[in-house]
């Protein structure tokens, strides 16, 4: 089953009519009776009760309906969460902070960040130059606020 199918059932569903359903899904009416067809075979149920004149929901189709709605809304929802992830919006941003930092720069940069990203969690670590070097070579730390030393105190 692809969620193609779910959003025919659904159409269909919510429309009771495979005309018009079709025009809301831009595609024409005999492929999409087909595809209901091949969804009822899949699942080995009859979701539509069809008479010439009227579709209506068999029982199984009306519990199909109220699960198919969940599952594409979820779908839904786990698209937004992957942009939204993906833009910056929303996750997780560790950040490596030497401890002089907490008495000026680093309580002004987190509050803009956090009224610009709130859905995003800030996870702190105070670490030395040297560890954030590391660990941002060993990607424990997304981001570090440290002090400049020279190349060879580094490594």
């Amino acid at each position: 089953m692809e969620l193609r199918h779910l959003h025919y059932f659904v159409a269909v569903a919510e429309e009771l009519h495979f005309g018009r359903a079709a025009h809301r899904l831009h595609i024409a009416q005999p492929p999409l009776s087909q595809q209901i067809r091949q969804l009822e075979e899949e699942l080995g149920v009859q979701l539509f009760l069809r008479t010439k004149r009227s579709v209506s929901l068999t029982e199984a189709g009306a519990a199909f309906l109220e699960e198919a709605q969940r599952v594409l809304e979820q779908t839904k929802r786990a698209v937004e969460v992957a942009q939204r992830t993906g833009h910056g919006e929303q996750g997780k941003l560790i950040i490596g902070f030497v401890g002089s930092a907490t008495y000026g720069l680093l309580p002004r940069l987190l509050r803009r960040f956090r009224e610009r990203f709130p859905e995003v969690t800030l996870v702190l670590r105070e670490l030395t130059t040297s560890q954030q070097v590391h660990a941002l070579h060993e990607q424990r730390i997304h981001l570090g606020v440290l002090r400049l030393l020279s190349r060879r105190n580094f490594w």
